[in-house]
């Protein structure tokens, strides 16, 4: 996919008058602190901004550095297509009372099995406040109410912990251990896969 340019006006009034027309479609969801909607193409600086920390890019596996200018907007104007297709939901987490756009959480869908991949990221000033466990919840909850999956399962690097933690106050059980599997700078890093199945999901809904 061929990189957004800053000057590049044409297609970025095109993307802008597209995400405005379509973006209603994909679903917005509204939790106890925070509200889980579609990106909007203004939110690329925000994204850059957040998402290019080295503390966000050195504890993720597939979030580019440096995270270049264009980067965000290409990213964003993919969502409606691809959600359109069956194939991901791509949320924005924003504070409920402010608006504020502190992170992203996302599956990418395989139809074909029924599940779907789970990710997540949160800026660094809004770690240890519960956002990212209450993003996984609200998602979670509407995949496997709305969206017919089977299973939905993340990968993380061993070393953040924080990142499991936020799977298992979810539900999540540890399924893999992957033994330097993920190669990062000049090392390769150990990954771990937690998955949670609709009927292991409904079946505690129901007990709570």
């Amino acid at each position: 996919m061929r990189i957004i340019k800053k000057n590049d006006s044409i297609i970025s009034k095109f993307l802008k008058y597209f995400h405005k027309s379509h973006n209603e479609l994909i679903p917005l969801i509204t939790l106890s602190r925070i509200v889980l909607r579609p990106f909007k193409l203004n939110d690329a600086k925000r994204v850059q901004f957040l998402a290019g920390d080295i503390s966000i890019v050195s504890g993720a596996i597939n979030i580019p550095y440096p995270y270049l200018d264009g980067i965000a907007e290409s990213w964003i104007s993919t969502h409606y297509k691809e959600y359109k297709k069956g194939n991901s939901l791509i949320l924005a987490i924003t504070l409920k009372e402010s608006g504020l756009l502190i992170g992203s959480v996302g599956l990418y869908v395989n139809k074909i099995h029924q599940n779907a991949e789970l990710g997540y990221w949160i800026g660094k000033d809004y770690w240890g406040n519960g956002y990212c466990s209450e993003a996984v919840s609200g998602i979670i909850n509407y995949a496997f109410t709305h969206m017919n999956l089977n299973k939905i399962f993340a990968n993380f690097l061993t070393r953040n912990s924080a990142s499991g933690r936020v799977l298992i106050k979810n539900g999540f059980c540890k399924e893999g251990f992957f033994k330097k599997h993920i190669k990062y700078a000049d090392s390769f890093e150990d990954v771990e896969c937690y998955s949670l199945l609709k009927e292991d999901y409904s079946l505690s809904a129901k007990n709570t």
